[in-house]
């Protein structure tokens, strides 16, 4: 079975779920060094060299941050008396950011002293990607369908309504973190409220799939992914 994609992002842009029946053989479960190569950066505390200099990617902001969230899932499908289905029945989460979509004004100097308000962002994706990773397989989306496609392709509407939540819950909890804080311009609000952020997320089990410096373990076979960007703006 092969890893496939399913995206979406603030925008909400969807992909598609392979056809599981039409695929045979192992292919390796994804890894940060997959992840790398594509361009996203694990999670961590933001430095300035994080943040390229770009005056086109952004015009109307003096930086910005792209958070992401990518799932990867394991799907199975099984037939059920004269029905099939169609659940996740292994679920990986990749957390961090994009280097692409992640840039600052050349104009801009004072990105040192606005690193809080980024990485509060960053955590608050952080906080949502531990929660979604800590879900187990009866708390994922599942559907029932007449045949192996059929229950695929409910599989993904339900997971295209799932992730659509979860993204609007994130969005909406960066956007009541930036009105707070005057987007960034109520300097003592953005320290306080990045602090109790910081509190959450260290409360918050690490859930995610961990990033270790070293040789990449050996690769385990599964089957299919589903992938997700999540992206976020600041002045």
């Amino acid at each position: 079975m092969r890893w496939r994609s399913f995206l979406f992002t603030v925008a909400l842009a969807l992909g598609v779920l392979a056809n599981v029946s039409s695929q045979t053989g192992f292919h390796p479960r994804p890894t940060w060094q997959d992840m790398i190569a594509k361009g996203i950066v694990p999670y961590r505390q933001l430095t300035v060299d994080d943040f390229r200099i770009d005056d086109k990617a952004h015009p109307k902001s003096n930086f910005y941050i792209q958070a992401i969230i990518s799932p990867k899932l394991k799907p199975l499908v099984k037939a059920d008396g004269a029905f099939y289905h169609a659940s996740i029945d292994e679920w990986l989460i990749f957390s961090g950011f994009t280097r692409e979509g992640t840039s600052r004004k050349s104009r801009f100097k004072q990105m040192q002293a606005s690193l809080p308000y980024a990485q509060a962002l960053l955590d608050l994706n952080e906080i949502h990607a531990r929660r979604l990773a800590a879900l187990k397989s009866g708390e994922l989306p599942e559907a029932r369908g007449d045949t192996i496609e059929d229950a695929q392709a409910k599989l993904k509407a339900e997971g295209n309504k799932f992730l659509a939540a979860k993204d609007k819950e994130l969005k909406a909890e960066m956007a009541a973190f930036m009105k707070a804080t005057g987007y960034n311009a109520k300097k003592k609000k953005v320290l306080e409220s990045a602090a109790d952020i910081r509190r959450r997320l260290d409360a918050t089990p690490a859930t995610t799939v961990p990033f270790i410096l070293g040789p990449a373990p050996s690769p385990t076979p599964v089957v299919e992914s589903l992938s997700t960007p999540s992206g976020s703006q600041t002045p």
